[in-house]
């Protein structure tokens, strides 16, 4: 259930992938208590990221964030070359009808991971919904024709991409042709039916070669040795002074929401170079 797979269309210059999601995705929500939209438009995110991330070379990294002026602040997505995946979203309550997205930008950042070479792409939000969004990123940023289904409702989040590759001949009209078919699956079909099945069903005109289904898990990186590199980046005055005020040093990770406490002895600890583990709330 927690798989990506790539697929090409034979003879024709179109990519394409297909996500589905389960026990990541519930690991994504462990901590949290997002309202239900604010839980559907993150899962669509995240199913977006892992799909974005099918479509680079070399090992790269690549982090989705949008913000926003409604009730979505800040959505934030992170993916690596290994298909590690974490997001969050910062929310305020919204008013009745009020879509989630508001004005704002969408900003796609990638670490190639070659001699510290990064490249970012802004574009305003172009509509309430992040297909939409991510569709005219391509457009404008990418020239590269993209369509996108996505899904985040329930406990299984999906979706599909297909995306035009570059060199395609914009005058062959089977990119719309497949386009217009990604857009009549249904969610039930999206969620459910294996790639084996769906791609020939609802591409049933092309030929399609579907590459080995690969894993997405989640990540967190709240390891005791990141912990420890925050503690030590705050420096030795900063954590005497809230040892001083309350006795330890508390961290909140804003992806797994878990709160990490060091008490004095833990935090002499780490300034003199060592890496205890801290205490869990």
């Amino acid at each position: 259930m927690n798989e990506v797979q790539n697929f090409i269309f034979e003879g024709l210059g179109i990519r394409g992938a297909i996500v589905r999601l389960g026990d990541t995705w519930a690991k994504v929500l462990a901590e949290h208590r997002y309202p239900a939209d604010v839980r559907e438009l993150l899962g669509e995110a995240v199913a977006a990221t892992v799909l974005l991330t099918t479509g680079l070379k070399s090992t790269p990294q690549i982090s989705l964030q949008l913000q926003g002026e409604g009730p979505i602040r800040l959505l934030l997505i992170q993916c690596s070359s290994e298909l590690k995946v974490r997001g969050m979203a910062q929310w305020q309550n919204a008013a009745a009808d009020e879509p989630l997205l508001g004005q704002g930008r969408l900003t796609v950042n990638i670490d190639t991971g070659e001699d510290g070479r990064r490249f970012q792409g802004i574009v305003p939000l172009a509509g309430p919904k992040l297909k939409e969004c991510l569709e005219e990123y391509f457009s404008q940023s990418e020239q590269l024709p993209t369509r996108l289904m996505l899904t985040g409702a329930g406990n299984t989040v999906a979706g599909l991409l297909l995306q035009a590759l570059p060199g395609n001949d914009a005058s062959d009209s089977s990119f719309e042709t497949a386009a217009a078919l990604a857009g009549t699956v249904s969610v039930d079909e999206l969620l459910t039916l294996p790639a084996t099945e769906l791609l020939p069903r609802l591409f049933s005109e092309f030929t399609i070669r579907l590459f080995e289904p690969r894993t997405v898990s989640h990540d967190c990186r709240c390891t005791p040795e990141h912990l420890a590199g925050v503690v030590r980046m705050l420096g030795a005055d900063e954590v005497n002074s809230l040892i001083d005020e309350t006795g330890q040093v508390e961290m909140t990770c804003e992806f797994c929401n878990r709160a990490f406490r060091f008490n004095e002895a833990e935090v002499t600890r780490i300034l003199a170079g060592e890496t205890p583990g801290p205490t869990v709330h």
